[in-house]
C-alpha cells in the first residue's frame, strides 16, 4: 500500500472481527470525520442471517462510514427511504445515481448511513463508503474502493501516478464484483471534485448513492435526485424524547422544536445540551432565551468535544458552504446571504433584488462588495449550496405566481448573528432601503397596497425592525415607517388581526419615547383593540394616549381630536353612549374647526356622533345631523368616497330609528353597493351595511331576505374575526330575532343559549348587547315552549 493513502490502515479477517473493536479515523483535509469502527465492522461483515462474508482484502474505511453513528433514529423519512432502498436492491432499474440532496445538516448522511446499514445487514449487499467533499479524498477513497474490488497494490499505485486512469480502474474492478453492491459517495458538495460524468457510469452491478448540498448541479441531470427537507414538527419532538430533553409538556418541546425549524443537527444538538447536563441543568426556557440571543454558540455547546468537525458544528455548518463558493469566485454569496437573513424566514418575493433597488443601496461598499450585476451569480450560488430555495408562491385569485426566495428560520438566525460588526448597520440599512423603495416611496396618499403585496411583506418588515432594533441602528427609523405603513394598509384593509401585531411591535420599539410619532403607536393600537372587539382594553390606552397627547401637544391639536374620537368608538362598542357622545362631539367640532367642515375626519366624526345621539334616543335629534353631513361628504369627496358611505349608513341607522324603514333600506342599498364596489364584499364596512340591511328588512318584515343577509355576515365575520367577537354576536342576536319571526324556534333557541352565554362573558351581564340576547332568548325559550303560538304582538313590533 502506498504511502500517501490519507487514513491509518488494518486489514481484516471475518474470524478476527469483534464488537469491541473500536478505531478512529481523522481526515487532514477540510473537514473531519470521526469513525466509530467496531460497531460496524461485525455488522456489515455479516450477510443476512448472520452468515459472514467473504474475506476482503480493501482498508476498512470504505467498508464502513465515515460518520459518527446517529443519537436519535432517523425520524419522517419512511417513503424516502423505501424508495431508495427498492432502488438500491433493484440496481436494473436505476439511473446513473441516486443523489440526496438539501440543505447542511438536514440528514443527508443518516440517511446515507441507514440505508448503508439496511442494505448490508439485512440484504447482504457490499457496502462502499467514499467522503467525497475533497478531489484527494474521493480520488483516493475510490482507488480503495478499486482495490476492495480486488485491484492489486501496484495497479493502484500506477492509477494513483497517473499512468493509468484512476477513474478506468475504480469501474473495471466494480464492474467485476462478484456480489452487488452499494457505493456512497457522501459530502459530494463541490461536483468539480467529481470531474465529469467519467467518475458516474450507469451499471447493473451496484448503486451509486450521493449526498449533495448542490442539488442543481449539471452533472446531477442523469440521476434519480431526491430533496431532503427538514422534519416535520411531531417527528422533531421525537428526537427531542428521544434525547432525553426534560419538559413540563409535550407543548414545551413543540415550542423549542419550532424554534429551532425542525431542523436535524439542530434538534440532535439542542436535545444533548438539555438531555445530558447533570450538574447545571437547563431547562427549555431558559435555552430558547439563550438561542434567542446567540443561536450558533447556544447549538454549538450541544456537539460532544470528540465529535466537533466542523460539520457538526451550527456555527460553522453552513459558513463551509460559503467558503465553497468563495473558492469558485462567488465572494458575493456571502453578502447576499446576510442581506437575506435581515428578512423573514418566510417566501420573499424575489423582485425584492431588482437591480434598480440594489442599485439605490450600499451594498457596492460592503464586504465582500454585492453590485447588481453579480447578484443573479451570487443567488445561482447559494441556490447551489441549499442554502435558499426559489419557489412560485400562489397569487391572489385572477393573479399570477410570485417568485420567491425562502430560507431556513435558524440558518438566517445564525447568519444574522455572525454579521462583522463593521458590515452589520450597512446590511441592515440596505435591506431597509429596498423595502421602503419598493413599499412605501412614491405611494400615492390614500392610495391601497394590494393585498398580495401586503400578505407578502409584512412578515419580512416586521422581522426587518426586530432586526434593526435589537442591533440599535440607524435604520430602524426607516424601518419602523415601513411597518407603520402596512399596519395602516391592513387597517383600511379590514385585516384587524395583521394591523394589531404591526401597531404592537411598532408601540414596543417606541414606548420610552414621549413624541407625537411615539404617541400615535400607541392610539393605533388602542385602534386596533376596538376593531378586534377588545373594548375595554382599548379603552386604558386610548385613555392614557389622550392625556399625555393632550400634555404633549394641547387639547386642540388633531392628534389629541383623533384619540378623542378613538375613545368615543371604544365607548360605543361598550353601549355606553352619553359617553362616546361626549368624546365624539369634542372631535367632530374640534376636526371642524381645525380640519374644516369638509374634511374626511370631520365627516366621520359627525356621522358617528349622531349614532351615538340616536342610540339614546334621541333620534329626531340625530336626524339633521347625519342628513347635513352626508350632504357635505357627497359635496366634498363624491358618492363612492368611504366616507361618504360611511356617512350614508350613519344615515341609514338614524332613519330605522325613527321607524322609516323605506327610506333606511334605500340608503343601505346604496351603501351596500358602493362598499362591494370600491372596499370588497367582505370588507368590515361592508359587512356592516349588510346587517344594517338585514336589520331594516326585518323592520320591514321581509323575513327571507332578512335571514339570507344575516347568515351571509354572520358567515363572513366568523371566518374572519372569529366566532365569539362582539360583532359576530350582533349579527346572531339579529338572526335569533329572524329565526324566532318564522318560526324556526329548535334553531333560535339553540342560537340563543351559545350566544347569550358569550355574550354575557365577553361583553358583561349590563351591555346593551347582553340585554338584547337575553330578552331574545326568552322569548324564543317561550316560543319553543308553545309552538303553535302565534307571534304575538310584542313579538311582532320587537
Amino acid at each position: 500500500m502506498s504511502g500517501s493513502w490519507p487514513f491509518p490502515q488494518r486489514r481484516v479477517t471475518a474470524p478476527d472481527i469483534s464488537i469491541a473493536d473500536h478505531g478512529r479515523l481523522v481526515s487532514a483535509e477540510r473537514d473531519q470525520y470521526i469513525l466509530e469502527i467496531g460497531t460496524y465492522n461485525a455488522n456489515h461483515a455479516a450477510g443476512p442471517g448472520g452468515t459472514l462474508l467473504r474475506e476482503h482484502s480493501g482498508p476498512d474505511s470504505v467498508r464502513v462510514p465515515l460518520t459518527a453513528a446517529a443519537r436519535s433514529p432517523i425520524r419522517d423519512r419512511y417513503e424516502l427511504r423505501r424508495t431508495l432502498l427498492a432502488a438500491i436492491l433493484n440496481a436494473e432499474s436505476t439511473s446513473l445515481a441516486l443523489v440526496v440532496h438539501g440543505m447542511a445538516g438536514c440528514g443527508k448522511t443518516a440517511i446515507a448511513r441507514i440505508l448503508f446499514d439496511e442494505a448490508v445487514a439485512e440484504h447482504g449487499l457490499v457496502g462502499l463508503w467514499v467522503n467525497a467533499a475533497t478531489e484527494l479524498s474521493f480520488r483516493d477513497g475510490m482507488l480503495a474502493v478499486a482495490q476492495d474490488r480486488g485491484a492489486t497494490q501496484d495497479e493502484v499505485d500506477a492509477a494513483r501516478e497517473r499512468r493509468r486512469p484512476p477513474a478506468d480502474l475504480a469501474w473495471h474492478y466494480l464492474e467485476l464484483s462478484d456480489q452487488p453492491w452499494l457505493l456512497v459517495l457522501d459530502n459530494a458538495d463541490d461536483p468539480d471534485v467529481l470531474g465529469d460524468e467519467v467518475w458516474l457510469r450507469p451499471t447493473i452491478r451496484g448503486t451509486l448513492l450521493v449526498t449533495t448540498r448542490h442539488g442543481n448541479a449539471p452533472l446531477w441531470n442523469r440521476a434519480s435526485r431526491h430533496h431532503l427537507d427538514v422534519l416535520n414538527l411531531s417527528d422533531a419532538v421525537h428526537v427531542l424524547l428521544d434525547l432525553d430533553v426534560p419538559a413540563d409538556d409535550q407543548s414545551k418541546l413543540e415550542v423549542l422544536a419550532h424554534a429551532l425549524g425542525c431542523h436535524p443537527l439542530a434538534l440532535v444538538l439542542a436535545g444533548t445540551y438539555l438531555g445530558h447536563r447533570l450538574l447545571d441543568p437547563v431547562t427549555v426556557d431558559e435555552f430558547l432565551e439563550r438561542l434567542r440571543r446567540d443561536p450558533s454558540a447556544t447549538l454549538d455547546e450541544g456537539a460532544d468535544p470528540a465529535e466537533r468537525d466542523l460539520r457538526r458544528l451550527i456555527s460553522s455548518t453552513w459558513q463551509i458552504s460559503l467558503d465553497a463558493l468563495t473558492d469558485r469566485g462567488i465572494p458575493e454569496a456571502a453578502t447576499l446571504i446576510r442581506l437575506l437573513s435581515c428578512f423573514a424566514p418566510v417566501p420573499l418575493p424575489i423582485g425584492v433584488l431588482h437591480a434598480t433597488r440594489l442599485n439605490r443601496t450600499e451594498l457596492a461598499h460592503a464586504t465582500p462588495a454585492l453590485v447588481s450585476t453579480k447578484a443573479d451569480i451570487a443567488l445561482q450560488g447559494l441556490l447551489s449550496q441549499s442554502l435558499v430555495t426559489v419557489l412560485d408562491v400562489p397569487g391572489d385569485v385572477g393573479r399570477p405566481d410570485v417568485k420567491c426566495i425562502q430560507t431556513h428560520a435558524l440558518l438566517l438566525d445564525t447568519v444574522a448573528a455572525r454579521i462583522p460588526m463593521d458590515q452589520r448597520e450597512a446590511i441592515l440599512e440596505a435591506a431597509t432601503t429596498l423595502l421602503h423603495e419598493l413599499l412605501v416611496q412614491g405611494a400615492e396618499e390614500g392610495e391601497f397596497l394590494d393585498s398580495q403585496s401586503l400578505r407578502l411583506f409584512t412578515p419580512h418588515a416586521s422581522a426587518l425592525l426586530q432586526r434593526t432594533h435589537t442591533a440599535r441602528c440607524a435604520s430602524v427609523a426607516k424601518a419602523l415607517n415601513v411597518v407603520r405603513y402596512l399596519r395602516s394598509q391592513s387597517y383600511d384593509r379590514g385585516d384587524y388581526p395583521t394591523a394589531h401585531a404591526l401597531a404592537m411591535q411598532a408601540a414596543q420599539v417606541t414606548r420610552d419615547a414621549h413624541t407625537a410619532d411615539a404617541l400615535k403607536d400607541r392610539c393605533e393600537t388602542g385602534r386596533t383593540l376596538i376593531a378586534l372587539g377588545r373594548f375595554e382594553e382599548a379603552i386604558d390606552v386610548l385613555t392614557a394616549t389622550l392625556h399625555a397627547r393632550e400634555d404633549l401637544l394641547g387639547t386642540q391639536h388633531p392628534d389629541t381630536l383623533d384619540s378623542a374620537y378613538a375613545l368615543g368608538i371604544a365607548l360605543y362598542g361598550l353601549g355606553r353612549w352619553a359617553e362616546d357622545e361626549q368624546y365624539m362631539r369634542r372631535a367632530a367640532e374640534g376636526r371642524a374647526r381645525a380640519l374644516g367642515s369638509s374634511h374626511p375626519d370631520t365627516i366621520d366624526s359627525f356621522g358617528r356622533l349622531a349614532e351615538a345621539i340616536g342610540r339614546q334616543g334621541r333620534w329626531t335629534e340625530a336626524e339633521p345631523l347625519a342628513r347635513s353631513n352626508l350632504e357635505v361628504s357627497q359635496d366634498a369627496l363624491g358618492d363612492d368616497h368611504p366616507h361618504t358611505l360611511l356617512s350614508r349608513l350613519a344615515l341609514a341607522r338614524v332613519l330605522d330609528g325613527l321607524s322609516r324603514g323605506e327610506e333606511a333600506a334605500v340608503h343601505t342599498r346604496a351603501t351596500l353597493e358602493g362598499s362591494e364596489r370600491v372596499l370588497g364584499p367582505e370588507h368590515p364596512r361592508t359587512l356592516a351595511a349588510r346587517q344594517r340591511l338585514a336589520a331594516v328588512l326585518t323592520t320591514l318584515g321581509q323575513w327571507d331576505k332578512a335571514q339570507e343577509s344575516a347568515e351571509s355576515v354572520r358567515a363572513a365575520r366568523q371566518r374572519i374575526l372569529g366566532t365569539e367577537h362582539p360583532h359576530t354576536l350582533s349579527v346572531q342576536i339579529l338572526l335569533i330575532k329572524i329565526l324566532h319571526a318564522r318560526q324556526q324556534h329548535d334553531t333560535a333557541v339553540e342560537l340563543s343559549v351559545h350566544t347569550l352565554d358569550a355574550c354575557t362573558r365577553i361583553l358583561g351581564d349590563d351591555h346593551p348587547d347582553t340585554v338584547a340576547c337575553r330578552a331574545e332568548h326568552d322569548r324564543v325559550a317561550r316560543a319553543a315552549d308553545q309552538p303553535d303560538r302565534h307571534l304575538d304582538e310584542e313579538d311582532r313590533s320587537s
